[in-house]
């Protein structure tokens, strides 16, 4: 009879234990925890707890944020309360591009860019080069490391262009403003946005945010 069964030696463990096995089982992602706790049910009580939604790993809503719009909102508030960069990343895109709410989506990528979430740390970079936050732009790009190699600021950016599909975006005025400022003070490789060197590389890191919308 299921009520006197053995008990596995994960139920044995004391619940913080339980809890930290399955805040590291969701760092891979939610599959794995859902396959853990069809497992082992009664662990179920060890998962609603905040380490594991910290450490909740929702990898498809950030190449897919849109997909969060109206569904996943229980889950998205539980991540968000917790502290999960993910989940504020894929909030800042959706409140700062889809619901235009400027204030409120630069808060979450704040967030998750200072927690050092790469795909944030770029995207908050170019905001902030966008909105004429050279010094602050410049420093969060800084942190790719694009001196030492440009791949990792380039792969961040092919991520967050498939982060942006389908998510309304629109070209602010302010943003073309500063990009023609910007663009008077560059002499060279200005007509060929893959050479870049330092001088340019920050105005062709804003061309290509402007321009993607």
């Amino acid at each position: 009879m299921a009520g006197n069964r053995d008990l596995s030696n994960l139920e044995l463990m004391p619940i913080d234990m339980q809890t930290e096995i399955i805040s590291r089982v969701a760092r891979h992602s939610r599959r794995a925890v859902r396959n853990l706790l069809a497992a082992v049910p009664p662990l179920a009580r060890s998962t609603a707890v905040p380490i594991v939604y910290r450490n909740l790993n929702i990898h498809p809503l950030t190449v897919h944020p849109r997909a969060a719009l109206q569904r996943y909102q229980s889950l998205m508030e539980n991540c968000l309360a917790s502290g999960n960069l993910q989940a504020h990343y894929v909030r800042g895109i959706q409140q700062y591009f889809h619901h235009q709410n400027v204030n409120g989506g630069l808060l979450h990528l704040q967030i998750a860019a200072e927690g050092l979430y790469e795909k944030a740390v770029y995207l908050y970079g170019v905001i902030m080069l966008a909105k004429g936050e050279t010094a602050i732009g410049q420093a969060m790009l800084d942190t790719l490391g694009w001196r030492q190699s440009k791949n990792r600021a380039d792969r961040c950016w092919r991520r967050v262009k498939r982060s942006l599909h389908g998510i309304r975006v629109t070209r602010l005025e302010s943003y073309m403003t500063v990009y023609h400022n910007t663009r008077e003070t560059i002499a060279c490789h200005r007509e060929n946005i893959h050479e870049r060197c330092d001088t340019c590389y920050y105005y062709k890191k804003l061309t290509k945010f402007v321009y993607m919308m």
